[in-house]
């Protein structure tokens, strides 16, 4: 069985399978987080965290493919200073014989009320029994803008200079992609969110997603992407400073891939 996983993710792909943990608000909103304010967008666009006004921190896990086996687990921190914010992440992502994972460390900027930029720097290290491990670098950078209060635009670029895993063993590359987004608040309740998607080598993704709160204390999330294409839908619970967020992902291929988060704002 560990080696059905392992040609599964490794021999069907030339990237690296799950780069990106989004938490379950975005993945709810079909992984919108180019241009959406969130703890978790340090993994979409580090300079959404900019508009965190406190110290906040997240964990999340998934269930990927229905199996007790492979799952993803991570972690988020924002500690926000007049209009600097500082943002650490860790993800991993794997089984016992095959894992990934990534320690990221972000710098972002406000200027003014508006306009924001951020710097994202991330040390990958992919390790496969038997094989070994292996090691890599990126850097990811960020901008979004409001235009006003119910509209904003977002652009990010990951791995820019396409740097590699340093092995020799198998050609397992960094994803590269580049990412442009938008938010519509249509009313004080439901939120509208695109990002257009390109990763090297792979289709250009539309993603659409959708934000409905329908009370102070429950919001319900949904959305759909076309290359591939895969539904999204999810909720979150927000008491106080505490938050909790589930949401799933179905892909026709893959089935279901469940995951829940637990935050906290100091």
């Amino acid at each position: 069985m560990k080696i059905l996983y392992y040609l599964l993710i490794v021999l069907s792909t030339s990237c690296v399978y799950a780069q990106n943990n989004l938490g379950p608000r975005l993945s709810a909103m079909a992984d919108n987080g180019t241009a959406v304010t969130d703890i978790w967008a340090l993994q979409a666009n580090p300079a959404g965290i900019t508009f965190i006004d406190q110290p906040a921190i997240s964990v999340n896990y998934i269930k990927h493919l229905l199996s007790d086996e492979i799952s993803s687990q991570g972690i988020v921190g924002v500690i926000p200073f007049r209009n600097n914010f500082i943002g650490i992440s860790f993800q991993r992502y794997g089984f016992s014989a095959y894992n990934e994972s990534k320690v990221g460390f972000a710098y972002a900027k406000r200027f003014g009320e508006n306009f924001s930029l951020a710097l994202n720097g991330n040390y990958h290290q992919l390790k496969i029994a038997d094989y070994g491990s292996s090691t890599g670098f990126s850097i990811d950078f960020g901008v979004l803008y409001h235009l006003n209060s119910n509209f904003s635009i977002g652009a990010f670029t990951s791995n820019p200079s396409q740097q590699k895993f340093n092995s020799n063993l198998v050609v397992i590359k960094i994803p590269t992609s580049f990412n442009i987004g938008a938010t519509y608040l249509a009313t004080n309740k439901v939120l509208i969110a695109t990002t257009i998607s390109k990763v090297l080598d792979q289709a250009i993704d539309f993603r659409l997603g959708l934000e409905y709160k329908l009370y102070d204390l429950l919001s319900l999330r949904g959305g759909l992407s076309a290359k591939p294409f895969k539904q999204y839908f999810g909720f979150g619970l927000n008491y106080k400073k505490f938050a909790m967020d589930m949401a799933t992902t179905y892909n026709e291929n893959l089935g279901y891939a469940p995951q829940i988060a637990i935050g906290y704002a100091f």
